[in-house]
């Protein structure tokens, strides 16, 4: 699986290109980790990010961490209020935002372990529970197609554990 598309970040045209989930790249490469996060009939729990509307939780590394899966887990639960489990790594996606250097993005599909209380915070207005139609309309962060590929992925993997 090799797909590319390209779309502003910042005044920069940058490259994205999905290289599937065989080879996870080196720690110190990845820049952010998100995480589609299913219930156990199938919905996708979804956040409304004030700066770009529906969305997966997901986000930057800090510096402290050091797995995808603390990444993970602390964005899930600071954007969705909730903790997640059986984390299956879905996709890597490479990117050439940085001149000197690629980087990458781990999407992982997981189960929702524990809804808490949801509170709206500078980056979540939302917490949604939506079908993976709904979501695909609505999301505008990556291309469709891959995004509903990565979805049907991510669920089937689920399926498997």
């Amino acid at each position: 699986m090799h797909n590319v598309y390209q779309t502003q970040v910042k005044d920069k045209l940058v490259t994205f290109t999905h290289i599937g989930n065989k080879k996870l790249p080196e720690f110190s490469q990845v820049t952010s980790v998100s995480a589609i996060p299913f219930t156990k009939e199938g919905k996708i729990v979804a956040v409304k990010l004030r700066h770009r509307g529906l969305d997966l939780p997901g986000g930057h590394v800090e510096a402290y961490e050091s797995t995808p899966e603390q990444t993970m887990h602390r964005e899930v639960m600071e954007e969705a209020c909730m903790t997640v489990k059986n984390g299956v790594l879905v996709d890597v996606v490479e990117s050439d935002y940085f001149d000197d250097r690629k980087s990458y993005m781990l999407l992982y599909a997981v189960y929702v372990d524990e809804f808490k209380e949801f509170i709206p915070n500078e980056e979540s207005s939302e917490r949604l529970l939506v079908s993976t139609d709904e979501f695909i309309d609505q999301h505008t962060a990556w291309d469709k197609a891959l995004i509903k590929d990565a979805i049907t992925r991510g669920w089937k993997l689920l399926q498997g554990l």
